[in-house]
């Protein structure tokens, strides 16, 4: 084996979402929320769906000021090794970025279909330097876009 393959091309830490600021207004809004699909399911007999409403919120509650926790990734000439796993480029199919106020996350799509994106935040990195070593093992999708269920976490600030 070349010993030069195992050299790191880029590498950082970052969480893999964006820490959200929520103002007392947005929890009294949740709050509310809560309460009346707490009630309606109540009142309409479906007192499982109350139940599990209530037992969500209450967990949202507790973890609500809990930070993402920060992933390692680097960037190899054998593929990317994510919080410690490596994955060879043959198991990864492509990569795409999202960019929003403040951040740059990427995503990297992978060939397994049991398994998910690597996904994480850019960080201090420049995306577009990013972008540029990756480009040398995986091709971009500029198709892709975030999923609807991340989209309304994300605009929900959940």
């Amino acid at each position: 084996m070349d010993p030069n393959m195992n050299t790191t091309l880029l590498a950082w830490q970052a969480p893999a979402h964006n820490d959200h600021e929520r103002s007392d207004r947005w929890y009294l809004i949740a709050g509310l929320v809560a309460a009346i699909f707490i009630v309606y399911g109540l009142v309409t007999g479906a007192w499982l769906m109350s139940v599990c409403l209530g037992i969500c919120s209450g967990l949202y509650f507790l973890v609500r000021n809990e930070k993402h926790k920060n992933h390692s990734i680097t960037i190899t000439k054998m593929g990317v090794e994510f919080d410690g796993v490596m994955h060879g480029w043959s198991e990864l199919k492509d990569f795409w970025m999202l960019s929003g106020p403040g951040y740059c996350e990427l995503h990297i799509a992978s060939r397994k279909r049991l398994v998910g994106d690597l996904r994480i935040q850019t960080g201090d990195l420049d995306p577009f330097h990013v972008r540029d070593v990756l480009h040398h093992f995986l091709e971009q999708d500029p198709h892709k876009r975030e999923k609807l269920l991340d989209t309304i976490s994300r605009l929900c600030k959940l």
